[in-house]
């Protein structure tokens, strides 16, 4: 007798709903220990206790407490655990469609400032652990990887039908934005020097529009 396709039964589906709820447990659950007490001093059996799951289960679905920091990043990034790339995500489809300009850079700006917003205090985790810990190192350099090629790609939607101004080239206009949207830059002007999100939002997109389309 053949057996039935996983999560097309009622329970199978149930089984992959409670494995899924789980799971999420167990990333909040680690994502707020992160936080709150560092990433070296929580451990495997404090995420578990926070989760109310038995530590096995938690090497279970993720092996590792590093893996455990990776999923709550990328939690923290899209900002749900709806498993879309942040390109796919309904802000990025309402900036596609966009045709005035100015509304199509504000929408791009602010919702990637959202997203440094929101990983800025375990961003600043991760640097803390990267002074010990090999996986942090490893895990930074592969969201500053991952991030240039999203906001590679924003940067293609807002050039797409505009030309950049004399003098910067695409290359250019991208690293332009890398170094200006971010949970650095949001740490340094929000956090530190009182700058409401707004008001940041704001001077990013007027950088951006002078920097890239050399608007006064």
């Amino acid at each position: 007798m053949s057996q039935p396709v996983k999560g097309t039964t009622e329970a199978g589906q149930r089984r992959e709903s409670r494995a899924r709820e789980t799971r999420r447990r167990i990333i909040e659950a680690g994502l707020q220990l992160f936080l709150d007490k560092g990433y070296v001093n929580t451990t495997v059996q404090g995420i578990a206790e926070a989760a109310l799951v038995a530590p096995a289960t938690i090497y279970q679905a993720f092996g590792t407490k590093h893996a455990v920091l990776a999923a709550a990043l990328d939690l923290t990034i899209a900002g749900d655990d709806t498993p879309l790339a942040v390109l796919e995500r309904d802000w990025v489809n309402d900036a596609r469609q966009e045709k005035n300009r100015a509304r199509q850079l504000r929408l791009i700006v602010d919702g990637a400032s959202r997203i440094a917003a929101r990983t800025a205090p375990l961003k600043e985790i991760l640097r803390d652990a990267a002074a010990t810990e090999v996986g942090a190192r490893e895990l930074i350099h592969e969201d500053h990887q991952r991030r240039y090629r999203t906001q590679e790609g924003l940067v293609d939607l807002l050039i797409e039908h505009r030309q950049l101004r004399a003098g910067i080239d695409r290359r250019r206009a991208v690293d332009t934005f890398f170094a200006l949207v971010n949970s650095a830059m949001y740490e340094h002007l929000v956090t530190q020097r009182g700058w409401t999100l707004l008001e940041w939002q704001t001077w990013n997109a007027d950088v951006i529009e002078r920097e890239l389309f050399g608007a006064v």
